[in-house]
């Protein structure tokens, strides 16, 4: 006699439990050792205060650090989503030889080690006298988040019906307008989706801004990874917490969009209704 699935519930339920344990158990200690009371990062701590939450505004690097990390990120989304929108639309609505070549070559940065792509950046800009500096960053963290936004956008650009394009055309309309007029507005969904993935992405890079900035243009992984070297007190745990609080409120005002997003439920309920069938 064979055993219903649900008599087996239990043991999913204990997997999944201890799941999510082991991916909650650093997060914990990051909060346990942020308000340890001891000079030093221990776990169990000593005691628990907040004296170093309010000594994190004297810590005016780690400041300086994070405004380049936001400037960094932004100006790379941005000039990613320019670009990979750009090749997407030319890859999807006009058909070439040798397309799915390029589309390869576009998404190559996803499987390339940054840490190949971060010496080459620094030989590349290097002989172009902007290494050390966020523009250069910029440049090569566009670069890498390219893959992201060409592959989510590509996607939704194959997804739209043509028939307004080419109604808007029969109307006379010009290649120019129905991209700004008819094709971005359908994109907007996909466009902040992709843009932030990108930023997520961008903003916790390490191995290139680390051989491409130098001293004063540093970003915040980079300030943290410096401060670990010399001192081991709980301030590091601290702009942790920062930081994952910085990343819930940033998933929380993705996912609030997606809700208010028109049109979204009625998109994905269609691809239910299609992958049932």
């Amino acid at each position: 006699m064979t055993k219903k699935p649900r008599d087996y519930k239990w043991i999913l339920y204990v997997c999944a439990g201890a799941v999510g344990l082991y991916l909650l158990l650093p997060l914990l200690m990051i909060l346990v050792t942020s308000v340890s009371s001891g000079a030093s990062s221990k776990f169990p701590p000593e005691g628990l205060t907040l004296e170093w939450y309010s000594r994190l505004g004297d810590q005016k690097q780690f400041l300086e650090a994070f405004r380049n990390s936001m400037l960094s990120s932004a100006g790379a989304v941005l000039l990613a989503l320019v670009t990979g929108t750009m090749a997407a639309l030319a890859i999807v609505h006009y058909p070439f030889p040798g397309r799915g070549l390029l589309r390869a070559f576009f998404m190559s940065p996803m499987v390339m080690p940054k840490i190949t792509l971060g010496v080459a950046y620094l030989i590349l800009f290097s002989k172009m006298h902007i290494a050390g500096g966020l523009f250069a960053l910029i440049l090569g963290e566009a670069v890498i988040v390219l893959p992201f936004v060409l592959s989510i956008v590509g996607s939704a650009l194959a997804n739209l019906n043509p028939a307004h394009r080419e109604a808007a055309a029969d109307l006379g309309a010009g290649p120019f307008r129905i991209f700004f007029t008819i094709t971005l507005p359908q994109l907007r969904l996909s466009l902040f989706l992709a843009g932030s993935i990108a930023f997520v992405f961008t903003f916790d890079q390490v191995e290139t801004a680390l051989l491409i900035l130098r001293q004063g243009s540093y970003t915040l992984p980079i300030q943290l990874f410096l401060y670990m070297e010399k001192w081991q007190d709980p301030t590091v745990a601290v702009v942790s917490m920062v930081l994952i609080a910085f990343a819930l409120v940033l998933f929380f005002a993705i996912k609030l969009v997606i809700r208010s997003a028109p049109g979204l439920e009625k998109l994905l309920g269609s691809r239910t209704n299609k992958r049932r069938s």
